[in-house]
């Protein structure tokens, strides 16, 4: 079918080949006509004029030469014919159906305000809607997987330093590792003996680092500061004993290790060899370790991170592996594609270092909020790691559905962290003190039970957690009987987004609020190298003005920073899906259960086994279960009878309820054995606990066992993964399922890829074409709801343009 857009296409076409100056437009007759221009059209004009004439499908335009700027002058700007029309008929291209939102998706991420015009130097760019400024949308961002590949740099030149993409193409080839290693002098392999004196265990490395000496690692570690203090990751770590785990992918900010300037300590003892006393003239001494945890094998699970802890091969000429002790490890050099360095801005540090404890002994609440891709989740984990320098514990309230930093997607929750964070999120699967299932990526479907959520974790810190009855009998300096709050709000920061934002803020009464936004345009007229060089007090205050009058809490405005979706080649969908793997894969304490505010974090994967050769748990529903949930769009149309097949393979939470809240009205002789009725709603927050997720591998057909005195009932058995201990899982008997999907790379056996994904035949026993639920290839035509259909929201409005 032929559109409007087309047909007007079509018409101007058949009028410039009859005029004799085809590159000039043909006016309208609603509109005044143009004075000819003896410059030609630009071919990169994205609207055409259009004319209510029809025309042959036939004929066409002919087609421009492309516009030199070196040869020609610029051309005159010709009146956009589509300003006063009364109808508006958005045109999606094939591309932009299979592919990626297009740049109004970044505008509507990036701005609230109006679009600033390009500048000279972009003129040879392809600018997005010369006519009107636009006005903000309310609906939600998608978070599709093409939005970083948008050049963004090239759409909206004011951008700040951080999101400018040209100025990150020119700090490739920066150096990030200036410690020169001189073995024998500044860096060997300890000796069992030298262990020993040390207290530590064998194949341990040193490195002495001087005053001015950085080092940047790609890989896996555990690290001590033996002599000094070191600035990693937002925190400052002194001379301990304690190894912390130090996880660095390709896929998220690498750290750098600085010598700190705090006064320094030492636990080099006196009766040591000669060269490690030498090494005291340095002014920070760093102990390394192998770290075993095959987090590496995710790699093999997910095959879109495949070795994102090693090198790229293009760039091996830039690392250097450590040590032969230390495999997997490995110093950058120099910042390239792949390889960038976490870095705070100058508008985080100035933050981070006006955060002490509170002069009236109170905790404190921080908020942090912003739009998506701008740093919300690295400025939280260097937030946390700076409050564990005064404190025991810190609280963590987590309301990002979709990029949940210690658990899954899909539930909100409340972590009580006492380890520093040093990695991504995958490298720190951890069991939720409390938490509450969403079943969503998102809260639009359900907003009311979002909130409810989130209240009701914050009444629970409140009364146990943010005032413990703990006596820490240790030599812990930090403070142990107050642990303070930190919130990480969500990406949708407008709209229904924006109100439930604004609705979590008023609950908690935060004592700081840690904005990040995107300015619209540069008002004092800061240049691109200069913007991060301004006062910061002007850059507070030009963005300030809003926020005023609005709370009590101090308010800090910060700038954003590109994110890994902007710097790298993975997306927020491809972490999601690593993130859900990780959770499964990973290895908890046998006997974990998160009681007295402990943090328990899972200390290895087992990567040796996909999901489907995983020996799974079989449970009689009837028995296991007191009640089955389904939540979502479309649960309420499930049948009794269907039920099964909507478990089968589908991601599912556990709930635990108090006791006389859950009413089990179903008859067991029915519903194939599973306690379920249509219309049901989630267990209420204020009376229940999500302990975890796991995984419906498998749903037997109904089964009629007899049963006592002579009656019978139909039993239904369902085959369960999940990592969770037994210990957790023993009163929750409320089984929950959302709308979170395993992703497919949960589905194959990686056993059979060797190393090509066209080699995999089978999964499992099964050849890969017979295998239930999957279906290889694109999906037939002509079969309704057989394609993907892609959901798009940054279409514009009659009142927009």
């Amino acid at each position: 079918m032929l559109s409007a857009v087309a047909a007007r296409r079509a018409a101007l076409a058949s009028q410039q080949a009859q005029s004799p100056d085809a590159s000039l437009p043909v006016a309208s007759s609603s509109t005044t006509p143009t004075p000819p221009s003896p410059a030609p059209q630009s071919p990169r004009e994205k609207r055409k004029p259009s004319s209510q004439k029809a025309a042959p499908k036939t004929k066409k335009a002919r087609k421009l030469k492309p516009f030199e700027k070196s040869n020609h002058v610029r051309p005159a700007a010709v009146a956009d014919e589509f300003k006063d029309q009364t109808e508006v008929i958005e045109v999606i291209s094939e591309s932009d159906e299979d592919g990626s939102d297009s740049a109004m998706s970044v505008l509507e991420d990036a701005f609230s305000g109006p679009v600033p015009q390009p500048s000279d130097k972009a003129a040879g760019k392809r600018a997005w809607s010369p006519s009107q400024p636009l006005v903000e949308s309310s609906d939600e961002e998608d978070d599709d997987d093409a939005d970083a590949a948008v050049d963004v740099a090239s759409l909206f030149p004011r951008l700040p330093h951080s999101l400018w993409q040209s100025e990150i193409e020119q700090d490739e080839g920066q150096i990030l590792t200036s410690f020169d290693a001189r073995p024998g002098h500044n860096f060997f392999d300890l000796t069992d003996e030298e262990c020993r004196q040390l207290g530590l265990s064998s194949k341990t490395t040193v490195v002495a680092l001087g005053d001015d000496d950085t080092l940047a690692s790609l890989g896996t570690c555990t690290l001590a500061v033996l002599h000094g203090s070191i600035n990693m990751f937002g925190m400052t770590l002194l001379a301990s004993s304690k190894f912390y785990p130090i996880y660095a992918p390709r896929s998220a900010p690498l750290p750098v290790l600085r010598p700190a300037m705090k006064a320094s300590s030492t636990l080099v003892p006196g009766n040591i060899s000669t060269r490690l006393q030498d090494l005291l003239q340095f002014r920070t001494i760093i102990a390394f370790q192998e770290l075993r945890t095959n987090v590496e094998g995710l790699g093999l699970v997910c095959r879109t991170f495949q070795d994102t802890f090693k090198p790229a091969r293009f760039e091996k000429a830039g690392t250097q592996e450590l040590s032969e002790d230390l495999p997997g490890l490995y110093m950058v050099r120099q910042q390239t594609k792949e390889c960038r360095p976490f870095s705070l801005p100058p508008t985080w540090s100035t933050a981070l270092d006006s955060i002490q404890p509170q002069d009236d002994m109170s905790s404190g609440t921080y908020i942090i909020k912003g739009p998506k891709n701008s740093g919300k989740s690295s400025f939280a984990r260097s937030l946390t790691n700076r409050l564990l320098q005064f404190y025991r514990r810190v609280a963590f309230l987590e309301c990002d559905v979709g990029q949940s930093e210690f658990t899954p997607g899909g539930m909100v929750s409340l972590n009580i962290i006492s380890e520093p964070i040093f990695g991504p999120p995958f490298t720190h699967p951890t069991l939720p003190n409390y938490a509450h299932y969403i079943g969503s990526n998102t809260p639009r479907s359900s907003p009311s039970h979002y909130l409810d959520a989130i209240l009701a974790l914050i009444q629970t810190y409140r009364a146990d957690v943010q005032t413990p009855a703990i006596d820490d009998e240790d030599d812990d300096p930090r403070i142990f009987d107050i642990i303070p709050l930190v919130v990480n709000t969500m990406g949708w920061s407008k709209g229904l987004g924006a109100d439930l934002t604004q609705k979590i803020e008023s609950i908690l009464e935060a004592t700081d609020v840690f904005d990040i936004q995107v300015p619209t345009r540069d008002e004092y007229g800061f240049s691109t190298s200069t913007r991060n060089n301004a006062p910061q007090n002007e850059y507070a205050a030009y963005h300030d003005q809003s926020l005023a009058g609005q709370t009590s809490a101090r308010i800090h405005v910060l700038e954003p920073v590109a994110s890994s979706a902007i710097l790298s080649s993975y997306t927020a969908a491809d972490h999601r899906t690593l993130s859900i793997l990780s959770y499964f894969h990973a290895q908890f304490p046998a006997d974990a259960s998160p009681k007295e505010l402990q943090q328990i974090t899972a200390t290895s994967w087992d990567v040796s086994r996909p999901l489907c050769a995983v020996p799974p748990f079989q449970v009689d529903c009837s028995i296991a279960f007191d009640k089955v949930v389904l939540t979502g769009a479309g649960s309420e149309d499930v049948v009794e009878e269907e039920v099964g097949r909507v478990l089968n393979g589908a991601i599912v939470a556990f709930v635990r309820c108090e006791p006389g809240t859950v009413d089990v009205d179903v008859d067991p002789s029915k519903a194939m054995g599973i306690p379920y009725s249509r219309h049901q709603a989630p267990p209420s927050p204020a009376s229940s606990q999500c302990v975890g997720l796991g995984l419906t591998r498998g749903v037997s057909p109904p089964i009629t066992v007899p049963g006592k005195e002579g009656s019978s009932k139909v039993t239904t058995y369902l085959q369960i993964l999940t990592p969770l201990p037994q210990s957790v899982l023993i009163d929750a008997r409320v089984l929950v399922k959302g709308e979170l999907e395993l992703p497919v790379w949960g589905m194959l056996d990686f056993r059979n890829f060797d190393g090509k994904d066209a080699d995999m035949g089978r999964i499992g026993s099964v050849e890969k074409d017979n295998v239930p639920y999957l279906q290889w290839g694109k999906a037939a035509e002509g079969v309704l709801g057989g394609d993907r259909r892609r959901v798009r929201r940054n279409l514009m409005r009659r009142g927009q343009m």
